[in-house]
């Protein structure tokens, strides 16, 4: 146990240095890796101002420097911070940012805890009375060491870096499955309210909705129970949310036009001198679409998306819907829902994978049984490191091979192990 509480301080210590040394890249250098005025932070930054003084102009590419990806409702939580200036702005969400990731761990704790509480046959062993006792007991030994995983990976330096959203994401979902995990009707919609939260900041997690949906396979009648009330309560939230910004689209035609060529048409690639659109986006659709663009094949961006998505999407819900042990069954398909967005979307990075994490952790700890675990846990060892090392390896190859395959082969490879485990409880309950 010292060993691991010396690892997790040593996380600790190496996360707030991912700050500091963010801070000095902001403020004191003029580098082209990341400064003032080359930071992922600039788009909210920008889109808190639109957000109040230029709204139709919200997804106007031309009057920022990146991009603004999310939902028009997102633009307001990033307003505190704009009003502050930039500098001051930038500092107070970048301490912001740090204490999330400390609330993330709190939060993680929560969800093994009552995931322990509803499941009074688990053959886990952990003794999680109170929070203090992940430091103390060495039954918790494998959270406490899964904790320091987490703060020290290399994609936490990656959004720190960046000035990226991924940690106020990862707050709304943790805080969503805690809530649905309670179980009740307003549990269910404070779930679903939250999850819709996360959705105005990342919109492709919307591939997690249909895990939310109670829908189970009957093996022994062969017919399908789906329980539409407690699963519309579920949704409730979500949908007034993303029916919201839907008005605001139906206002303002030309920002739903802009928003689509942000998030669905494959745009902003870099173009080479050889006239290659590229991206370093590990993403299977990205990756797909630049090389039908090598073979000078011209397609809808939005339609291979749709394929892909439904490619993936289709076999993993058949599998997931044949499980019937609900408090596992719910934490998994926020995992299968994550991933497969990562797979798909057209811009997938190394600093989503904060968004992740907590998940494949949670797998980690409730599946040490699974045929495969150890694959498994080798795969989210290896992502925690070389996630980002294949994004820089990707800058040094793209002139002639330029597709980041090996984030891809990692995250297919998850994939590939989540399908193996329902596979295996399927053969098992037969």
């Amino acid at each position: 146990m010292y060993k691991t509480r010396l690892f997790f301080l040593i996380a600790f210590i190496v996360n707030a240095f991912y700050l500091i040394l963010t801070f000095i890249f902001f403020y004191f250098l003029d580098s082209p890796l990341m400064s003032i005025n080359e930071n992922d932070y600039l788009s909210f930054y920008y889109a808190g101002r639109n957000a109040i003084e230029n709204l139709p102009n919200l997804y106007n590419s031309s009057l920022s420097p990146f991009p603004f990806r999310y939902l028009p409702l997102s633009a307001y939580f990033f307003t505190p911070f704009s009003i502050l200036g930039l500098e001051v702005g930038y500092f107070i969400f970048q301490i912001f940012n740090f204490f999330l990731n400390l609330l993330s761990l709190y939060l993680m704790y929560k969800i093994i805890q009552k995931y322990i509480d509803l499941r009074s046959d688990s053959k886990i062993h952990f003794e999680l009375n109170n929070f203090k006792n992940i430091f103390n007991n060495g039954e918790n030994e494998s959270v406490l060491h899964q904790y320091g995983i987490f703060l020290i990976m290399l994609p936490q330096f990656m959004n720190y870096f960046l000035g990226q959203i991924n940690l106020i994401v990862l707050l709304f979902i943790l805080s969503s499955l805690l809530y649905f995990l309670k179980g009740g009707i307003k549990n269910d919609l404070i779930g679903g309210f939250l999850i819709g939260l996360g959705l105005l900041l990342k919109p492709t997690l919307i591939l997690i909705l249909p895990f939310l949906v109670i829908l189970e396979y009957n093996k022994g009648t062969k017919k399908f129970m789906f329980n539409i009330k407690a699963t519309a309560i579920r949704l409730l939230g979500s949908l007034a949310l993303l029916s919201i910004s839907g008005l605001y689209f139906f206002i303002f035609p030309q920002m739903f036009t802009d928003f689509i060529a942000v998030n669905l048409t494959g745009e902003y690639t870099y173009t080479t001198e050889s006239g290659l659109d590229i991206n370093p986006s590990f993403s299977f659709t990205r990756i797909f679409l630049i090389f039908l663009d090598l073979l000078s094949v011209k397609i809808n961006g939005f339609l291979i998306f749709i394929v892909i998505t439904l490619i993936f999407l289709i076999p993993t819900y058949y599998f997931y819907i044949q499980h019937s042990d609900q408090p596992k069954k719910l934490i998994n398909g926020y995992l299968l829902g994550i991933i497969i967005m990562l797979i798909v979307y057209f811009d997938s990075w190394p600093h989503h994978i904060v968004v992740l994490t907590p998940f494949l952790i949670f797998f980690i700890l409730f599946n040490k049984n699974f045929k495969y675990y150890r694959l498994f846990k080798y795969l989210h060892y290896l992502l925690a490191v070389l996630i980002v090392g294949f994004w820089g390896i990707y800058y040094l190859t793209y002139q002639f091979f330029p597709f980041n395959a090996g984030g891809l082969v990692l995250i297919v490879l998850l994939y590939s192990c989540v399908i193996l485990y329902y596979i295996n409880q399927i053969k098992e309950s037969y």
